[in-house]
């Protein structure tokens, strides 16, 4: 079939220029023929979401679906059926999840509390049935029969046989070879990690006390007369019990803030930093809670940890490689450049001490000096508030869109396209704008983005709203239409990127500063991997891949948003059009990252109590009972062990939300980034534009989704056939040399 080219627009004034896009959706909406009245899609062009009842509608629909699905799938004996099995097992997924995500998107994102309302009620009519096919043993055993009987399995291909894999371990990580008993318990507890978790995450923000008490002579020695008179206005609102000589400092707005930065007392702000650090003791209850189902859990599923059984199927495969690599970095980082930006924030100290060695360096640096000092350094650069604004005139939202195409035009010969929404498409029709991802090689359309860069509601995020795979010949092509975009005999992945930049409502483009250019860049990364990843099946179709591997892309766009080369030819003024100075961001890479080093030493002790929490010695501590875990003994454990900026005394662990989103994988960020630079310097650090470099990260990694091994993947990448193993020198091979 001949495919129409696109028409090219604007793609800088369409983000820049409100008047401009609205003017181009306003023409280019698609209209009923004969009819001066435009069509009505529903939101992401599915025909069923035109209203919040036809969420509720849609979850219904596809809940009969997905029962019917099942019921022809179990009756069906036959070779075909066998054969199908596999696939329809991932229509079975993609019905579900296709309701699952779209409702998570618009209970997280919309601003309509109607649609959040229906979200919340799709969540309900759901939830109980995937708890049902999680624990059908019929469905199960038929897999097993199919992956088993190799007459059906030498007529599947790869990528089925992995998908089938894959399902059957999710079974069995479901408890579906326990007795009914055993695992409508261990469905009960799994439920009641879940409800736990959100009620950590509810809990993060909150504290035992909302006010620090301090001497009148800490008080007195507050130097700046404003904190002073803010604090001693605000002592009325002080409900709780007074003592005489105390003052009470309140633990929000800018106070806490302002002491933590500017006084000189180390004894205020050791007292400010502990109380706004504590978690309330709720908080720790609640993970110390966690903790122990999450080991209770493990040993019923005959796993030695809750680490073991997380890692089993990642790319770090054990906790013993986790834990080397940890080590290696640390080792690596605490050997040089940790010590390095310690020795340059001694320097803004106010007494000058000449430190006997290296431990007496650290230690005499605390966690509440952090601030101050890193407060101090900045006004000795006098670092210039001009120079960030000159910098973001050169930034706009529309300029690093534009430019991100043009990169990808250049590594992967992959552009954007700007398309019109229909009415109800979006969830803001003056906000959103839609982007179509065309493969210039063949002008086939790659999948579609929905680009919300001023959300009032959300911190930058990217959300799969729908997955690539492949319509297959028994399922009603026309039915689909009206619920998902589809290119030929392919459901188009769908992805959206939200971000919460201020908007200028019409009063010019919205600048950036080069931290946000970073953040689309990193989300960008996701997006491109869902569109490259095209997958026969849903399953393991773009980022649907390893944890520890699926933030590979987006962290290696950070590097790419951080080079001087790529940054000087995509940074154009605004109004000018002028390319960027190069002196400007030379002087601007010299202020960035200060202490890099440091922050990442901090996300690796963060990693390793992760570890800790959910490792075989706390299945061991729950054999004498639950009320044995102390999270909060393991945390300064691991602080005093590692030692830089070392808190043996606060309950910050307690306000981590990955101590229960990522449980025993939070490492995986620290992997990537080393991995990430792996990948840099192997293929772009010689030239971020090159094609051949492109094709060949497209080739290894991109395409692949998660139908691969991640670890032949990089190995083909890099050329590198250690790399292969995947064992634990594969991992010391990515945690050595890192310049993290």
């Amino acid at each position: 079939m001949h495919r129409q080219a696109p028409v090219k627009t604007n793609l800088t004034k369409i983000f820049d220029d409100q008047e401009y896009f609205d003017t181009f959706n306003h023409n280019s909406s698609y209209k009923l023929p004969f009819s001066f009245k435009k069509s009505e899609s529903g939101l992401f062009k599915n025909e069923l979401l035109k209203n919040p009842s036809g969420l509720v509608d849609f979850s219904k629909q596809s809940l009969a679906d997905a029962k019917a699905l099942v019921q022809e799938m179990l009756n069906n004996k036959t070779e075909q059926g066998k054969l199908d099995y596999i696939k329809k097992l991932d229509q079975l997924s993609d019905i579900l999840c296709r309701v699952i995500d779209v409702a998570e998107f618009i209970r997280i994102v919309h601003p309509s509390s109607k649609w959040i309302n229906a979200a919340q009620k799709t969540h309900e009519i759901l939830f109980e049935y995937m708890n049902q096919l999680n624990t059908n043993v019929e469905l199960y055993t038929t897999l097993v029969d199919v992956l088993n009987d190799s007459s059906v399995t030498s007529q599947l291909t790869e990528e089925e046989i992995k998908v089938g894999e894959y399902l059957k371990q999710d079974f069995e990580r479901s408890g579906i070879h326990m007795d009914p008993d055993t695992r409508n318990n261990f469905v009960a507890i799994t439920q009641e990690i879940s409800l736990l978790g959100s009620h950590f995450n509810n809990e993060i923000n909150t504290l035992d006390s909302y006010w620090c008490p301090i001497t009148v002579g800490d008080f007195e020695g507050i130097e700046d007369p404003s904190i002073k008179k803010e604090i001693l206005s605000l002592q009325s609102k002080y409900n709780g019990k007074r003592v005489e000589n105390e003052c009470y400092v309140p633990l929000f707005a800018r106070i806490p803030y302002a002491i933590l930065t500017k006084c000189k007392s180390s004894e205020l702000r050791r007292k400010v930093w502990l109380a706004l650090h504590n978690a309330s003791t709720e908080s720790i209850n609640i993970l110390d809670r966690i903790v122990s189902y999450r080991a209770l859990l493990s040993q019923m599923l005959g796993y030695k940890s809750y680490a073991h059984y997380q890692l089993e199927h990642k790319m770090a495969k054990s906790p013993e490689n986790v834990m080397a690599f940890l080590k290696n970095i640390q080792q690596s980082l605490g050997n040089s450049s940790v010590l390095s930006e310690l020795k340059l924030l001694s320097e803004f100290k106010d007494e000058k001490v000449e430190y006997k060695d290296d431990a007496s360096l650290i230690d005499s640096i605390k966690p509440w000096d952090r601030d101050f000092l890193v407060s101090r350094m900045q006004e000795h650069k006098q670092q210039d508030i001009s120079l960030q604004t000159k910098i973001s005139e050169y930034f706009s939202v529309g300029t690093v869109i534009a430019g991100l195409s043009k990169l990808f035009e250049s590594l992967y010969n992959v552009s954007f396209v700007s398309e019109a929404t229909t009415q109800g498409e979006v969830w803001e029709k003056s906000q959103v704008r839609k982007l179509k991802v065309i493969d210039n090689r063949s002008n086939q359309t790659l999948g579609y983005l929905y680009l919300d860069f001023w959300s009032q509601k959300v911190m930058p995020s990217h959300f799969t709203i729908t997955c690539s795979r492949r319509i297959h010949s028994w399922e009603n092509e026309s039915d689909y239409k009206k619920k998902v975009q589809l290119d030929g005999d392919y459901q188009l992945p769908v992805v959206s990127l939200v971000c919460n930049f201020r908007n200028n409502f019409g009063k010019g483009p919205t600048l950036l500063s080069l931290d946000q250019v970073d953040t689309i860049f990193h989300e960008m990364g996701h997006a491109m991997h869902s569109m490259i990843g095209r997958t026969e099946l849903h399953n393991l179709s773009g980022t649907r891949c390893a944890t520890d591997f699926v933030e590979i892309p987006s962290v290696l766009m950070e590097s790419f948003s951080k080079d001087l080369r790529v940054l000087a030819k995509v940074g154009k003024h605004y109004q000018t059009g002028e390319p960027i100075p190069q002196s400007l961001l030379q002087q601007a890479h010299q202020d960035k990252n200060t202490l890099s080093a440091c922050e990442t030493f901090m996300q690796s002790k963060m990693a390793t109590l992760d570890q800790k929490l959910h490792n075989a010695e706390i299945v061991e501590k729950l054999a004498t009972g639950m009320n044995e875990i102390n999270s909060t003994e393991i945390y300064h454990s691991v602080e005093s062990e590692l030692k830089v900026l070392a808190d043996k005394w606060s309950t910050w662990h307690g306000k981590f939300p990955h101590l229960f989103s990522y449980g025993a994988v939070y490492y995986s960020y620290l992997l990537d980034r080393a991995i990430a630079e792996k990948l840099w310097r192997g293929l772009f650090e010689e030239d971020p534009w090159s094609q051949e470099a492109g094709s060949k990260y497209r080739d290894c990694i991109l395409k692949w989704g998660g139908t691969k091994d991640p670890w032949l993947c990089l190995a083909d990448a890099l050329g590198v056939e250690e790399l292969k193993e995947g064992n634990s020198n594969a991992m010391e091979l990515i945690g050595r040399d890192s310049n993290l």
